[in-house]
């Protein structure tokens, strides 16, 4: 696929979960791997994609929208480096928002089949999201290994 494929797929969240569905393979696989969530049917994916094209400010899921920043691929697959703020969201992850906009950055491995998504891995980094709502992010007991040039 392309750059323009990818913004017509972010683009689709914002118009409906059936619009961005139709994206996707009848048989494929679609990961979240920092929401632990592996999808294989159709049915899910709705489920789950419906919440982004929320147009109510007041119901608390809040505003969504994404935007591109890089396309790498070819035909057959594809990574996409996108950014995500959401306005007037209650909570993120669980964890009340107090008002404050969310938002993140993140990248979206795509296998292409027959011009459909046909599995799909998201990372994205849900750390620096929790720092701004102010919850404590401890980066005790986190470090780099030490590095000697020796031992190349």
């Amino acid at each position: 696929m392309n750059y323009r494929f990818a913004v017509e797929w972010l683009k689709a969240f914002r118009d409906s979960s059936e619009t961005v569905c139709k994206l996707y393979a009848d048989d494929c696989l679609f990961e979240d791997l920092m929401l632990g969530q592996s999808i294989d049917n159709k049915d899910d994916l709705h489920r789950v994609f419906a919440p982004y094209a929320n147009t109510d400010r007041t119901n608390g899921i809040g505003l969504h929208n994404f935007r591109v920043d890089e396309y790498v691929g070819d035909d057959n697959d594809g990574v996409i480096f996108w950014s995500w703020k959401a306005e007037d969201t209650a909570a993120f992850l669980g964890i009340p928002t107090s008002g404050k906009l969310v938002g993140t950055s993140g990248h979206t491995v795509h296998h292409y089949e027959n011009g459909k998504i046909k599995r799909e891995s998201t990372y994205w980094d849900a750390a620096s999201i929790l720092a701004d709502m102010g919850q404590p992010i401890s980066k005790a007991g986190v470090t780099a290994p030490a590095y000697s040039a020796d031992a190349v």
